[in-house]
């Protein structure tokens, strides 16, 4: 049986600090229980950054109480934190962090990209973790194109590049903490693809660009499609070529304390989280 889609949500630009970098919020949306346990997708890009900019508007920054998961849709992203991971991954690849109980990490461009400009697109996608999981200790895994499964059907249309969890039984590149299932799903016009759903897990199904029919009702261009918590497929045919991030999970269906780079279940865990960085429980980010 089809879920039956809810809403389909289209989103605007927010421009960052500098006028040339901009990005698109499709989530937290404001029920977040049909989300539940995404908690924020940030959409860069595309654009195209000319030659002497900023580069991303970040620096050296905390977190704790949930996993991230950055793709590089064009371009290349270095993650540095304070827990000793390092690594710069190109377009195609991933970048899967649980900040958990805590750390200080920085994304950032090579001093050559601020140099000479170029293109740049990511996902940013912020999982939360149950109560029982969120002291566990900090992980960051960098995968580049070539170590993730990609599942073709469809005469080879469509392609499905599985980071996390399985998709329709394929297994992916990395078990998450709670078992989430996510893929990039790209489609060439006129193909389609069947996405199975166990019943119970919330969608978060976000199309980066393409003209689609989702069980019956039309999405574009950076829309998020929300459905109901029924059936148990998603039918999808492409009018044009499209690319679309793909994720389900089990609800954690728990109190949610959220100030800035912490998500916790109490205010009192949120002070405390701001007492640990200070007092220097997240490691020392060396830059």
């Amino acid at each position: 049986m089809q879920k039956t889609v809810n809403k389909v949500v289209n989103n605007h630009p927010i421009n960052g600090s500098q006028s040339d970098y901009y990005f698109y919020s499709p989530l937290p949306y404001q029920d977040g229980k049909a989300t539940d346990p995404f908690l924020l997708l940030h959409h860069h890009g595309p654009m195209t950054l000319p030659p002497d900019n900023s580069g991303m508007p970040f620096g050296p920054h905390p977190h704790r109480g949930f996993e991230t998961v950055t793709w590089i849709i064009s371009g290349h992203v270095v993650h540095k934190d304070s827990h000793g991971y390092h690594s710069r991954i190109d377009e195609g690849g991933i970048q899967w962090m649980s900040a958990a109980r805590g750390l200080i990490h920085n994304e950032y461009v090579e001093n050559s990209f601020k140099e000479e400009g170029g293109d740049l697109e990511l996902l940013q996608l912020w999982i939360n973790l149950p109560a029982k999981l969120k002291m566990t200790p900090a992980k960051y895994t960098g995968l580049q194109q070539q170590d993730i499964p990609v599942v073709k059907t469809d005469d080879d249309k469509v392609q499905v590049v599985v980071a996390g969890g399985t998709f329709n039984g394929h297994k992916g590149a990395i078990s998450s903490l709670t078992g989430i299932n996510a893929s990039l799903i790209k489609m060439q016009a006129g193909s389609k693809t069947d996405i199975q759903v166990a019943k119970g897990r919330n969608v978060l199904f976000y199309v980066l660009k393409g003209d689609l029919t989702v069980n019956g009702k039309t999405a574009g261009d950076r829309a998020l499609v929300l459905f109901d918590n029924d059936g148990d497929e998603i039918s999808v045919t492409a009018g044009t070529d499209a690319i679309i991030l793909y994720c389900d999970g089990e609800p954690l269906n728990e109190p949610v304390a959220w100030h800035g780079p912490y998500v916790m279940n109490t205010q009192t865990e949120i002070m405390e989280a701001m007492r640990d960085e200070r007092m220097g429980k997240f490691g020392f980010y060396i830059d």
